[in-house]
């Protein structure tokens, strides 16, 4: 007898026609929806009950709640709109490459009972590597994200010094205050005492550089600690700035340290000449973090970790119980699981590689570029206003500035630049977000979503002297700012 959880033809084709329609939808007509909407939670309490039901529901009544009571509420990331934080925006064909990956079910952590789904997972990673300017040998896997891939990283670093002889409550790890905030997450999970967390300085352009950074390795190892690895960025997510990369590729190399460089989101720019100028040095690295589900324009969950040498990923990670002996891999056949922490994964190459199949690199590669043309124009609207000044020039696709009218004072800065920030966001229109630079707080775009055009960033800074005008005359700053109309 068939079970009742084993739906026949039609009815999946009805169903997944009907998820195929509203998804479309959706992102047809998404330019028309606001960039972020919230509901409390008490409001959605009474929505759905606490037990889950008996009784089967029809599926358009699941589809109507969804379509009422979750659907509406949250941030549309592939927005026109939304320029904040590191937006993912996935192309359609990604979307299906996704939902095939998960319709087959594929467990791509070994070999033997995933060949086809795994032979693309290398083809990905070997596009990555070329890419990247990474030597023929280097690999590694895909993983959920940039902070898997970076504790991925650390945690491969660790038993490298470690399996050296290092005592691991000696070690220490060095990376800068600009570095994203999974690294030094990564370093704690991985055992290194929160002490032993150097933060190097800075230049003025938010650079790690490698003269503070031998200093600062000198000093450890005269006071017995035993530097083993140092992380770099290249594409900060707070202004896009580059450590200073070969230089500190050198003293790695000089001072037998392992270089992990997280290029999260600005890796991928490197398909453009611009952008891989911008990130000369990177090929250094012994380990690279990048995000497809960024800027290379795929669904969450897509993260990739690059190894210069994917055995020492396999000697902290590979087991083999005897539970699995029989899909041990043959020569050249990749157990993924034994190059990190899980064993159970999906497919996450299958969306990369029908997206960048069927658009090729040349669309995405001129997308890229013209997100970071549009950051650009952000600036000079910005540096063309007397009401504004640039905090961090463009870079990659993000630039940070504020509103700071002649003759304000600096005390009233902060607060003015806030409520902007508060302005924009409940209006509904865009979505940008704000950080902290030498100590001032900062409005910030990052452009990278290929919905969004060159007209909406003139809108958006319009709408931003608006903010300005609205906050200046609001109570708290009234009389206290100047500004020109």
């Amino acid at each position: 007898m068939r079970s009742p959880l084993d739906l026949d033809q039609a009815t999946m084709q009805r169903l997944g026609h009907r998820v195929a329609d509203i998804v479309a939808a959706h992102l047809a007509t998404i330019r028309d929806e606001p960039v972020i909407a919230s509901v409390p939670r008490a409001q959605l309490n009474a929505v759905f009950p606490a037990e889950a039901p008996r009784a089967p529901t029809e599926f358009e009544s699941l589809l109507s709640v969804l379509q009422e009571s979750v659907f509406p509420y949250h941030a549309r990331e592939p927005h026109p709109g939304f320029l904040a934080y590191v937006p993912s925006c996935p192309t359609f064909p990604a979307l299906l490459g996704d939902w095939l990956a998960t319709g087959y079910n594929f467990f791509a952590g070994v070999w033997p009972v995933a060949a086809g789904p795994n032979q693309l997972e290398m083809v990905v990673l070997e596009w990555f590597r070329a890419w990247m300017g990474m030597p023929k040998g280097s690999g590694g896997l895909l993983t959920s994200g940039g902070s898997a891939a970076n504790l991925t990283a650390v945690v491969a670093a660790r038993h490298a010094a470690v399996d050296r002889g290092a005592d691991i409550t000696r070690l220490t790890l060095y990376t800068s205050a600009q570095a994203h905030s999974s690294v030094v997450r990564a370093a704690w999970i991985a055992g290194i005492s929160r002490t032993n967390v150097r933060t190097v300085a800075m230049d003025d352009s938010l650079r790690m550089t490698a003269g503070e950074l031998e200093d600062a390795i000198n000093a450890d190892r005269s006071a017995g600690f035993e530097p083993f690895l140092v992380v770099a960025s290249a594409g900060t997510t707070n202004t896009g700035s580059v450590d200073h990369l070969h230089p500190i590729a050198d003293l790695c190399e000089n001072e037998r340290l392992w270089l992990h460089v997280d290029a999260a989101y600005a890796g991928f720019a490197a398909l453009t000449a611009e952008g891989k100028a911008m990130l000369s040095g990177i090929e250094r690295a012994d380990s690279l973090t990048l995000d497809p589900h960024k800027w290379l324009f795929v669904p969450f969950e897509c993260g990739c970790l690059m190894a210069r040498d994917p055995e020492l990923l396999a000697s902290a990670f590979r087991i083999m119980p005897e539970y699995l002996r029989d899909v041990e891999p043959a020569e050249e056949e990749v157990n993924f699981a034994d190059r990190g922490e899980q064993l159970t994964r999906y497919s996450r190459a299958l969306k990369v590689w029908l997206s960048v199949g069927y658009f090729g690199t040349d669309a995405i590669a001129a997308a890229i570029q013209d997100a970071m043309e549009r950051a650009r124009l952000m600036q000079s609207l910005v540096e063309a206003s007397p009401d504004f000044e640039i905090l961090s020039p463009a870079q990659f696709g993000i630039v940070c500035f504020r509103a700071r009218p002649p003759d304000a004072d600096e005390g009233f800065l902060d607060a003015l630049n806030e409520g902007i920030n508060r302005r924009i966001v409940s209006e509904g229109r865009f979505l940008i977000s704000s950080t902290r630079l030498r100590g001032a707080f900062s409005l910030r775009i990052c452009t990278l979503g290929f919905r969004t055009t060159h007209d909406d960033i003139r809108e958006l800074f319009a709408t931003i002297k608006g903010a300005l005008a609205a906050e200046a005359g609001s109570p708290p700053l009234v009389g206290r700012i100047a500004f020109r109309q």
